[in-house]
């Protein structure tokens, strides 16, 4: 959610023209969830993959990050470049925040089916009890 709310305060950085504070806010805004939601990613990440590949699934997805933080400017580089509107160069900036909450919400919903699934096969040690009837004895 955070990123996609990022994604409406970047769009909107382009549109403003009204005030100075104005867009002072806005950036602040879009600041606030593209931090916020990075750090929520990382959180989200640890908890996504299992304990025995969990270090290099998440140092994975940082990896990925920092590619990311050097193809950004040089992307808005060549796109500057190209004397592009500035209302069109910050709609274009909003695709990577939509990428990414797309991603986040895909990993949530795998997630959950990694759970369902651990639950209907007992992975989670829970085999053979229910909230009605006490654990079952061997």
């Amino acid at each position: 959610m955070a990123f996609a709310m990022a994604s409406v305060f970047i769009a909107l950085i382009g549109l403003v023209g009204a005030t100075m504070w104005m867009l002072a806010g806005i950036i602040f805004c879009a600041g606030f969830c593209v931090v916020g939601g990075q750090c929520a990613a990382n959180a989200h990440a640890g908890s996504f993959y299992p304990t025995a590949s969990r270090s290099t699934g998440v140092g994975w997805a940082l990896g990925m990050g920092r590619v990311g933080s050097v193809i950004g400017p040089l992307l808005g580089g060549v796109l500057m470049s190209l004397n592009l509107p500035m209302s069109t160069l910050f709609y274009i900036a909003t695709i990577p925040g939509l990428c990414a909450a797309t991603a986040i919400f895909m990993m949530g919903r795998a997630s959950r089916r990694n759970v369902e699934a651990a639950t209907d096969v007992g992975e989670l040690g829970l085999a053979g009890m229910s909230m009605s009837s006490p654990p079952v004895e061997a």
